[in-house]
């Protein structure tokens, strides 16, 4: 399963907030209300397009120890759109009278910040009623609709250890074997500061993967 970010929790200040600078109180407490709405009602999943960005491994994988699961969308059940950056706040118009929870999303749901970027993230939304509610967190379970493609161990991930290696690594391949997925061991860049395929951990894995 894949976790499903909830739209209060998330990392962004102003994740799903429009554009509020009006005269009017009431109309901003309006829209707060619609966000509030929408928060109750979905959540989104989340991607970027660059695993090898440093910046997304030291923020979103445990300081680089933990794994990328890269995903192939395979069906239109999910509409999943890149995230725009602008350098300011968009002046979106929205009736808090008239708009409905799926056109809100829709108008503010794909902007962030531009300091953002680096993430190169696309996202859609689902209803948390259709997803699996653990102890508060939500998951939405992939198949034939979102099919794994790749996983990828972080460039200072423990099974990249002698004594850890197998005890870890059986985990990893339990869930490569399942989804008929590429493995990737990653590492730092010699010369630069990307995060690239290790050639001498990525066939160590590859071959516990054909035993």
């Amino acid at each position: 399963m894949i976790k499903v970010s909830k739209i209060k929790t998330v990392n962004d200040l102003f994740e799903l907030q429009p554009y509020l600078r009006f005269r009017k109180r009431d109309k901003r407490r309006q829209l707060g209300k619609i966000r509030t709405k929408v928060a109750n009602t979905y959540g989104m999943v989340c991607f970027s397009s660059d695993w090898q960005e440093p910046i997304m491994w030291g923020h979103y994988a445990d300081c680089n120890k933990g794994i990328a699961l890269g995903f192939e969308v395979a069906s239109n059940i999910y509409s999943i759109k890149e995230v725009e950056y602008p350098s300011e706040r968009k002046r979106i118009s929205l009736d808090p009278n008239t708009v409905t929870l799926i056109e809100y999303i829709n108008q503010v749901g794909f902007i962030k910040y531009e300091g953002w970027s680096y993430e190169k993230e696309h996202r859609f939304s689902v209803k948390l009623d259709d997803c699996t509610n653990i102890e508060g967190n939500y998951f939405l379970k992939f198949g034939d609709d979102l099919v794994l493609k790749k996983v990828i161990i972080g460039p200072e991930h423990p099974s990249k250890n002698k004594r850890n290696y197998t005890r870890t690594a059986k985990y990893i391949i339990g869930l490569v074997k399942q989804a008929g997925a590429e493995i990737i061991v990653s590492r730092a860049e010699f010369g630069g500061y990307r995060v690239v395929r290790c050639g001498t951990w990525t066939p160590i894995f590859e071959k516990f993967l054909n035993t």
